[in-house]
């Protein structure tokens, strides 16, 4: 094809999924590209990392660098959760150590390097604008960089586009959801005349009548606080404005006493972020597949988003790598490993969900008593 450069791979989307699967692929010596549209400057939530994301670090070989890179030492959770009074669930007995607090920007970008130094072409600020089938097999797709388009071919394409699953929805592979969860992020800042600085590490997690907070030190000393609700609730309409979330965050006890104690203060508004239950129909197709959140997403609740994200990576680099070499059993199993991951990820966040039962009466939480 004139003009246009070829590989074997090319993966769209380059977060935690996308990078680990390229570093896998790469490290077996495929030709991979990694797109991301991202410029590496927006605050990305999701940095909780728990102790048993070490192996799968370890196993990506990046386990060196991202020890280098400071992030903030998480012990363990504190929470509010089917009583008022707070209890704690700690690492101190977890075989791996402790968990962490990432910079989600330093993270992500770690991983791309790796992937990088590795043998993968990576194109940050890149986004795909077309893909095309092409007959005989292989995809055809149109790449636009700072204004500029190029046309690139691969054997296989992966979408690892988080929970908009662009590649394998505009295939027309269907997604389900088990519930209308949203995120409402805020960053709180310490005022510079603070007297005393804040080193809880710990996650905090409150449940409220129609949803739940949890709040979390960063490495940059900043608390990120998100209050999650169903998207049809009237909680969901006020927590979009300011004055709407902090009437809201007034009504906790926990979560506002945190801040209170330190001083924070709010820096902007809310963002809104998908939060739900949902799984792809189908992982694998003609010449594709999905990965991580575009592959099933998870409740915050269960801390798997980034731990999911580096292990699907890491299981379809290989499943690729394998059928690239004329095996093509892996790929089967892929699809079906991640089906039993979302099964039991279900009935824990049913059994975990069913522990608070104190608003009988409140929506949110029948709706997931029920299950439904």
């Amino acid at each position: 094809m004139p003009n246009t450069q070829e590989f074997e791979v090319v993966i769209i989307g380059g977060g935690p999924a996308g990078a680990a699967t390229a570093l896998t692929l790469a490290r077996a010596d495929r030709q991979i590209l990694l797109v991301d549209k991202s410029d590496g400057s927006v605050f990305k939530v999701g940095e909780g990392l728990p102790p048993n994301a070490k192996p799968l670090l370890r196993d990506l070989g990046v386990m060196e660098r991202f020890n280098r890179d400071r992030h903030l030492p998480s012990y363990g959770n504190v929470s509010a959760w089917g009583t008022p009074t707070l209890h704690s669930t700690d690492f101190i007995f977890n075989p791996h150590g402790h968990g962490w607090h990432l910079d989600r920007l330093r993270f992500d970008q770690m991983l791309r390097e790796a992937a990088s130094k590795a043998g993968t072409e990576v194109r940050e600020e890149t986004r795909m604008v077309k893909f095309v089938q092409v007959n005989g097999g292989g995809w055809q797709l149109t790449l636009e960089e700072k204004g500029k388009q190029a046309q690139v071919y691969c054997q296989w394409l992966v979408d690892c586009t988080g929970r908009a699953s662009r590649v394998a929805r505009n295939l027309g592979v269907k997604k389900s959801s088990e519930d209308q969860l949203l995120g409402f992020v805020t960053l709180f800042r310490i005022p510079d005349t603070a007297l005393q600085s804040d080193r809880d590490s710990m996650t905090l997690i409150e449940s409220t009548s129609q949803g739940w907070w949890y709040t979390a030190l960063l490495p940059s000393e900043r608390r990120v606080v998100v209050y999650f609700t169903d998207t049809d609730l009237e909680t969901s309409k006020l927590a979009r404005s300011v004055e709407g979330y902090t009437s809201l965050l007034d009504q906790t006890q926990h979560i506002y006493a945190r801040l209170a104690t330190y001083g924070y203060t709010l820096e902007g508004t809310p963002k809104v972020a998908s939060a739900n239950s949902s799984r792809l129909e189908t992982f694998v197709g003609d010449d594709w597949l999905a990965v991580g959140d575009a592959a099933l997403s998870f409740d915050p609740l269960s801390s798997q988003g980034i731990t999911t994200a580096l292990y699907s990576g890491l299981k379809a680099g290989e499943a690729l790598q394998a059928h690239l070499s004329g095996d093509s059993d892996p790929l089967a199993l892929y699809g079906e490993n991640l089906s039993t991951i979302y099964d039991s990820y279900l009935h824990n966040r049913t059994v975990f969900y069913s522990y608070e039962r104190r608003w009988l009466q409140s929506k949110f939480w029948q709706r997931r008593r029920l299950g439904n």
